[in-house]
Order: C-alpha cells, then structure tokens, then sequence
C-alpha cells in the first residue's frame, strides 16, 4: 500500500505520453508497467518458492538435528532477500512517475533480482525431481594438498609468499558446488546456460562445427578449453576426492535450456561424459525423460525428498554383538531404578529408559521390522560368551532365545519362542519382527576367508583388510560376512565406520574397490552385570 492509499501489488493504469515532473523529463508510463509486470511475476515465483521450500525445510527438520548443514536455510533466506528487494522495486515504480535514470536503476536492479530468482526457482525444480535429499549447494574441494604442491613445484623461482598465494588461488579454483541427493550418492550439478551463449563458447574453444556425428571420438584439442568441459573436470576431481560409501557419486549435470537434438552439442556432450571413466557422468538437456518429466506435487516431491531414515537398509541385516546385547539388556525390557554401585553409563541408560518410557525397542524395532536377522556363528559364539560371563539370568535366557546356538534353544519352535520373549519384557514385540535370529552356517575365520577369497564377492582390498586389521575373529567373522553378501551390517559401535573406511582406504588397490555398508545405531546398552554389587537377577522389580 502506498502513502496515497493505492495498493501497488495491483496494476495501475498506464498512460503512454511522456510527461515533465519537477523539471525533469520523466520515462513513459508504458515502460513503467512493462517493468511492474516483470516484478509482479518475479514476486509471485519467488513466493511460491519461498512456501515450498519453507514446508520442505519444516518437514525435514524433523528428521535433522540441525537443518543447517543441508544449506536449505542459507536457500530461503537468499530467496528471501530477493523477495524484499523485489517488494521495494514494485513500490518505488508505483508511487510516482519516475526519471529516465531512476528507471534505468529500477530496471539493472530487476534484471539482476528476476535473473537470481529464475534460477532459483529452476534449481527447485530440479530438486523436486530428485530423491533422498541431503543438500543444497554443498561446496567440496577439488583438489588435494600433495596435488597442488605439485603443480606449484614446477614453476621454478617462485618466492614463499608467491606460492602461498599459488596455494590459496589454486584451492579456491578447485572448489565446486552441487546439491547433494540419493542419499549422498548423487550429485546434481545445474547449469543454466543459453544456447547461443554455449555455441559462442565451443567457437571459442576451436569446436569444428559440422565436422563430426555423434560416436566419433573428437580431439581434445577441440573442446578442453570451452568452460563447461573446464566445469565438468573439476567436478569429476572433487567427485573423485569425496566418496560417498567408498564410491564416488554419480555426476547428474543438467542443462535446462539446452537441446541435444542439435547434432555438436550432442556430440560435444558426449566427449565429455567419457572424461573419466571411473566417474558415471550424465546429461539432462531440456528434451530429457528427467526434464520432459513434470515435477511431482509438492506433497510428493518432499515425501520423496525427505526419504525414510531406512532407505540404505537392505532386507537383511547383519547383526553384531552391540545389537544383540541391546536386544537382550535388562535395562531395554524392564523398568529399573538406578543403584549407587551400578557404572555411570549404567545408570544413564537406566534414566534415559524411565524417561522415554522404553526409548530402545521404540528406536530399534522399527528398523528390524519387516527384514530377515542373521548373525554369523563366530558372532554368535562370542555373544553367549559374554553372557555367560556377565549376564544375568534374564539376560541369559533372552539370548538363548535370540540366538539359539545350542539345543534345546535350536529346537525350540520359533512361535514359542516369541510368547517366552514377550514374558520376558515390559514392552510388545510386534509381529513383523523376525525373532529368533537366523545364523549363519558358512564359517567366516580369516583361515577360511583366506582358502575360499577368490570364490566370495570380495574386492581385492578386502584380503588386505582382513589380514592387517587385527580384528578378533568375531568382529572379522561380521564385517567380512556383510561386506561379501552386500547386507548391511547394523552396529551401536561408533566408531567401526570410521575404522574400516581408513583401512580401505590404506590399503586400496583399484578405484572401484568398496568396504562393507555399516548402519550406526545411535542408541546403546550394556547388560546388566552380574559383577555388579549386589547381584541384579531378577525379571522385575
């Protein structure tokens, strides 16, 4: 609403003359409106962009602890900006008739608003096609430190301050930009290039326009220096520098305003996506199945977006000894009351079970739902091992019952064991949960794991892992059955993650090599104790 009471979101009406105001030639009213009606639009796109990204951040921050590592936030507020600015210049063109300059300046600051607004809007977009969101705008290095110094180590005479700045210049050159989905195994990379700019951009880069058809191998002579292969191989770099699950990501690069039906764009294209062949690279032109396919609703692009927190599960997981202590721990199936002898981290797992009323079988059975639970014999072993050490008689019985290793548990039928499960806990065991766990017959030693490596779907690095790691030979039995079979293994353990992907690392010998999916359960518990003072062996309070 203006100070004489007009509300400027609506149109005016338009006078065509130019007319003088305060001495000043004023611009016509017609090129006044032209430019009201580009900032009404400007103004609704972003709006529109605003409320959904908005919804999307809300639903996602109910799954992340701190929505701020996914850039979404830094997103709505730069469109937020751009919202305000746009706000202001649909004020300032319908207060009173403004000067030539003054329209001028209204119209530079548009072009630039409209123009950021457009290509964020166009990102969106991109975005809701897309599944399994993780980030917006996520910035990774392209380059390494030993690599530079290399590049730096050729040009000779070169002071101390000279290759700092070197250093610095190169890392910043290197630094690409992309959003991040597929759980982290993609990225999406969007460029929204004009047509006649990228024709202008391979003439300049010595292409040889009409001299090739799609297939041909083309020189490189002719396309390394035009900007978007230049783009692409610093994707590729920083791609290559940050896997993702010891893989490195897929590259999407997608080109809205472009046609591949144009006979060198599409050939020129496909040099590139064969720049590296470790590094799947994939172009979406405007003509694209991805592109041509409209996006979903909003509803359905953010349910597709946000995911489930289960999606990297496979339908059979591998259990370790941190699982099956949580799932036979007095403190995850009775209510307890700390006692002063009881270790801290006892006791806190205690408080945190009173508190949310039973938080470990609400976190854990969810994920367990529905998948078939194995175990391995050496993992299997160890865990009554422990039991029977430190386990109370609860405890014991719960893991007889889970994992029968010996008769009579192993003839027990699997009905009968669910009923005496439920006896022994305060909390239901929903029907879909596999219960007993299945183990596994194949012996996973590093003795049998050496004989048999070229018959299991191992990669090479995995011998490596398995000889040097220095792993107990339940802990090898896990981790090698779940890297072979490709199952998940699930895990309380927060650090074996991190372990194994140094270890691959270390010891690589092909780009493609993996390690094994581990799937960190962030809640843990020990067993109750018999060591503890005095004994705790009883089912309840």
């Amino acid at each position: 609403m203006t100070a004489d009471g007009k509300d400027w979101t609506k149109p005016q009406d338009s006078r065509s003359q130019t007319v003088k105001f305060a001495g000043e030639m004023i611009c016509p009213i017609d090129e006044e409106q032209e430019l009201l009606a580009v900032a009404r639009e400007t103004l609704l796109s972003s709006q529109s962009c605003i409320q959904e990204t908005e919804r999307f951040l809300a639903q996602l921050s109910t799954r992340i602890k701190n929505p701020k590592i996914t850039g979404l936030p830094s997103f709505i507020h730069n469109l937020e900006k751009r919202r305000k600015t746009t706000e202001q210049l649909i004020q300032d063109l319908s207060t009173a008739p403004l000067s030539k300059e003054a329209v001028q300046l209204v119209d530079h600051k548009l072009n630039t608003c409209a123009g950021q607004v457009s290509k964020s809007v166009t990102h969106w977009d991109v975005l809701k096609r897309c599944r399994s969101f993780v980030a917006v705008n996520r910035a990774f290095q392209g380059s390494d430190k030993a690599s530079r110094n290399a590049e730096i180590a050729k040009v000779s005479n070169m002071t101390s301050r000279e290759k700092e700045l070197a250093h610095r210049t190169m890392k910043q050159q290197s630094k690409v930009e992309v959003h991040v989905v597929e759980g982290g195994a993609e990225w999406v990379d969007v460029r929204t290039i004009m047509p006649d700019r990228l024709a202008r951009q391979m003439t300049d880069g010595a292409w040889g326009w009409g001299e090739h058809k799609f297939g041909d191998v083309v020189d490189e002579e002719e396309w390394r220096d035009i900007l978007i292969a230049k783009q692409l191989k610093r994707l590729i770099a920083a791609a290559r520098l940050n896997r993702h699950e010891y893989r490195v990501p897929r590259l999407r690069v997608v080109l809205p305003n472009i046609d591949r039906n144009t006979t060198d764009v599409n050939v020129f294209l496909d040099q590139l996506t064969r720049l590296d062949p470790s590094v799947y690279v994939v172009f979406e032109d405007r003509h694209s199945a991805f592109l041509r396919t409209h996006p979903p609703n909003i509803d359905r692009a953010i349910r597709s977006l946000v995911g489930s927190e289960f999606d990297s599960l496979t339908s059979t997981l591998n259990l370790d000894h941190t699982i099956l202590i949580n799932l036979v721990s007095d403190i995850t199936h009775l209510r307890l009351e700390p006692q002063p002898w009881q270790a801290e981290s006892t006791i806190a797992q205690i408080e945190e079970e009173t508190s949310h009323s039973g938080l470990m079988t609400k976190e854990i059975y969810p994920i367990l739902q529905g998948r078939r639970l194995v175990c391995t014999k050496e993992a299997a072993k160890h865990f009554h091992y422990v039991l029977s050490t430190v386990g109370t008689s609860s405890e014991r019985e719960r893991g007889d019952l889970l994992v029968p290793f010996k008769e009579p548990y192993k003839s027990v039928p699997h009905a009968v064991i669910r009923v005496r499960l439920q006896e022994l806990s305060i909390y239901p065991l929903p029907d879909m949960i596999q219960m007993p766990v299945t183990i596994m017959d194949e012996t996973w030693t590093l003795s049998s794991i050496q004989r048999n490596f070229q018959t299991l779907h191992l990669p090479a690095v995995a011998l490596d892992v398995a000889q040097r790691s220095g792993f107990k030979k339940s802990k090898l039995s896990i981790l090698l059955y779940g890297w072979a079979s490709g199952n998940v293994t699930l895990s309380s353990n927060k650090e074996i993650k991190a372990h194994l992907r140094t270890l691959v690392e270390k010891y690589r010998q092909h780009n493609d090599d993996y390690g094994p999916t581990i799937w960190r359960f962030h809640v843990t518990r020990n067993l109750l104790s018999t060591s503890s003072s005095p004994r705790h062996d009883t089912l309840a309070d």
